[in-house]
């Protein structure tokens, strides 16, 4: 199985944080223009760790220039590993997380590069248009959050067989997922209450948009049309079609309040009604934004939380052993010749 995470050959990690604390660059450009090389005749791929040093950063990136292939590109990603001491991402929610906020001008933009991958980062009220492709092909934006930004959201406006895959966006002023070409593809991701525009709208162009889910979004929370790809999509209102897509459901989510849209137990809009993706022709994956395994139960679930049923207790918690976990002192066998009480 492949994760949505891609990896790169021979990958040479440099750090990324505020100042103070002794990462190699304090600025997204300077390791932009550093890497910026032959990576193919290098045999080398770029990798940039960042850190929550900061509560947000004032920052951005523009790739262009490196060049690229398949086994030998440039990541953008939280350092260390989900789910362990020291992961520097989110954990399903903008709340947690390597945040960038834009006070003025767009954010992330791929211009001309290929295979950049930009992996679960936070964008937090950005003024501006927030991520875009614009001229690169095969590029991937994975397990991205994007909440309370301006313009519009994941935009992909040119190259070929760009993904956005496992990304969530919040309150969105302007369209979340946007295609404004052809050929590109919105896996498990899910749009929710945009200022302006549909969750997911297209330009006149062919889009893919797989298990994506779209509610309480301003105009629509998909854009119907002809001649493009649409399956599997789930909808608050009435505007998902295609192939088993699943129109005016009622989505149940952890704790929305708190911008927590992960799928809840109850859920019944969005639970296995997903397909699987685990060998797409163009990016096979089998994760979820929190790098759970899909599917966690019977099938795939649509958007980019898969619900996992809790696997019971943690062994590690007092009050979790296991009834029969001789530690607890309260299963003890009354007859164990190691209980005073027992001994005969």
């Amino acid at each position: 199985m492949a994760s949505s995470r891609r990896t790169g050959t021979n990958e040479n990690v440099s750090t990324y944080g505020a100042g103070g604390f002794g990462r190699d660059y304090t600025s997204l450009a300077t390791w932009e223009s550093a890497t910026d090389n032959n990576l193919v005749s290098l045999a080398q791929s770029e990798v940039l760790e960042c850190y929550d040093d900061a509560a947000n950063f004032d920052d951005r990136i523009d790739f262009i220039g490196a060049t690229t292939n398949s086994s030998y590109f440039r990541i953008i990603r939280p350092a260390g590993t989900f789910g362990q001491a020291g992961w520097q991402g989110h954990n399903g929610t903008p709340s947690v997380g390597v945040t960038f906020t834009r006070s003025s001008g767009i954010g992330f933009v791929v211009s001309g590069e290929n295979y950049v991958s930009v992996q679960d980062l936070v964008f937090d009220s950005v003024d501006d248009d927030t991520c875009e492709t614009d001229a690169g092909s095969y590029t991937s934006w994975v397990g991205c959050i994007l909440v309370d930004c301006g313009g519009r959201g994941m935009n992909v406006s040119g190259g070929t067989d760009n993904v956005v895959v496992n990304c969530i966006v919040i309150r969105q002023n302007e369209h979340p997922f946007l295609a404004d070409t052809d050929d590109c593809y919105f896996l498990n991701c899910t749009a929710i209450d945009s200022v302006i525009g549909r969750g997911f709208n297209e330009f006149s162009v062919d889009p893919i948009w797989i298990n994506c889910l779209g509610d309480g979004n301003s105009d629509d929370d998909f854009d119907g049309g002809s001649g493009f790809i649409e399956e599997n999509n789930a909808s608050g209102d009435a505007t998902a079609s295609g192939t088993g897509s699943r129109i005016n459901q009622t989505f149940t989510f952890v704790n929305a309040a708190g911008d927590d849209y992960n799928l809840a137990a109850t859920d019944a809009g969005a639970r296995n009604y997903g397909q699987d993706l685990s060998a797409h022709g163009v990016f096979p994956f089998d994760d979820d934004i929190k790098f759970q395994t899909r599917p966690g139960e019977g099938t795939w679930d649509i958007g980019a939380s898969e619900y996992v049923p809790d696997s019971g207790p943690d062994l590690t918690d007092i009050n979790g052993i296991l009834a029969a976990n001789i530690n607890d002192i309260n299963t003890v066998d009354f007859a164990d010749i190691s209980d005073v009480n027992g001994v005969g």
